[in-house]
């Protein structure tokens, strides 16, 4: 039976053609915020050990760092986030950064992230509309989402974030201001905007502050694999991954 195929596509832009995360990242040699291609895996690994020599020890000879605290990773029951969570930590181990992994039941889990009692922790999301404030609203200061703690506790009177949104038009202009004052400023900017075009722009400076933070490390992708015969018309699956049916009809 032939089987039609389905392009997958992220969430859009302001266009509604263009995805968003090709407009994203702070190189102009790659999408988004860090170079996925298969031949530069190594670059990518040399850099990163650039980056913590500059922090720690590191033995040339055997190619270990020597001093490196050891990281704890909290996962919640599933084999797929075991897997994932063993291959972190066997090539954190190739170069002498010990990190334990601890299972945790869901509940447990969730409680442990909202504490902020974690090194590093397993998350997940998926938006459930075609709009990236879905995901960008999560890391608000009073955000019941904001497990990373940003703008929370200790973190709260942190002053070290810039934001201009005189652009489009508003008057918040903030140097060396808390995650609240920068970061919960344009998100509620972004809100009230009316103009499509300054609203995804709004959301870019959004998440450039976000993922300059380094608090967020994307590492792994949910995929939906399906057949459906062409023949098929009327079928569609939401980004959630429930699948419809009910304009299902079969055709010759």
């Amino acid at each position: 039976m032939p089987a039609s195929s389905f392009v997958a596509m992220g969430l859009t832009d302001a266009d509604g053609i263009t995805e968003f995360y090709k407009n994203t990242g702070f190189s102009p040699d790659f999408d988004g915020y860090f170079n996925v291609a298969e031949d530069a895996y190594e670059a990518n690994f040399a850099s990163a050990l650039e980056t913590l020599k500059k922090y720690y020890t590191y033995d040339e000879a055997t190619g270990m760092f020597t001093d490196f605290p050891s990281v704890e990773y909290i996962y919640n029951t599933s084999s797929g986030h075991k897997a994932i969570a063993e291959y972190l930590q066997s090539v954190l181990a190739g170069v002498g950064i010990t990190m334990t992994l601890t299972n945790q039941e869901w509940a447990t889990f969730l409680n442990t992230r909202k504490e902020g009692n974690y090194h590093v922790a397993r998350n997940g999301w998926l938006g459930d509309y075609n709009d990236p404030i879905s995901f960008l609203d999560m890391w608000t200061s009073g955000s019941g989402n904001n497990d990373v703690q940003f703008g929370k506790g200790d973190h709260a009177e942190i002053a070290m974030y810039n934001l201009d949104l005189t652009p489009f038009g508003s008057d918040v202009k903030v140097e060396n201001g808390t995650w609240a004052e920068t970061y919960d400023a344009v998100i509620a900017a972004v809100k009230s905007s009316t103009d499509a075009e300054a609203r995804f722009q709004m959301m870019h400076i959004a998440e450039d502050m976000l993922m300059a933070s380094g608090c967020i490390t994307p590492i792994y992708y949910y995929t939906d694999l399906y057949m459906i015969s062409e023949n098929v018309k009327g079928f569609y699956s939401n980004p959630l991954g429930y699948k419809y049916f009910m304009y299902t009809s079969i055709e010759p």
